[in-house]
C-alpha cells in the first residue's frame, strides 16, 4: 500500500490508517458503511476506528446525526481540517 503523506505518523499503519486514506480520497463524497469496512480490510472492529478518527484525532467525519441530508450508515468527511481532540 502507497503511504499517504496526510497521514499523521501517530494513525498508525493498521485499519484506521487504510479508513483515513479512503476518506482522504473520497473527500465530500458520501461514503457508505459497506464500502468503509472493505477500505478497512475487512474487520470488524472499522466502526471504532472511525469513532477513533473523530473523537482522539479530531477529523470531521459527519454521519446522520450531524446531517439531516444523509441515512444511517453514510458518512462524509467535508475537509482534512482536523479539530482540536483531548483525552
Amino acid at each position: 500500500m502507497m503511504k499517504n503523506s496526510k497521514i499523521p505518523k501517530e494513525i498508525g499503519e493498521g485499519a484506521r490508517s487504510r479508513i483515513l486514506t479512503f476518506f482522504l480520497g473520497n473527500m465530500g463524497k458520501i461514503l457508505k458503511s459497506k464500502q468503509i469496512r472493505r477500505a478497512s480490510g475487512d474487520t470488524a472492529e472499522w466502526a471504532r476506528r472511525l469513532r477513533e478518527l473523530r473523537n482522539e484525532y479530531g477529523y470531521q467525519i459527519l454521519s446522520h446525526r450531524d446531517r439531516g441530508d444523509l441515512k444511517p450508515g453514510e458518512y462524509i468527511l467535508e475537509t482534512d481540517k482536523r479539530k482540536p481532540a483531548f483525552a
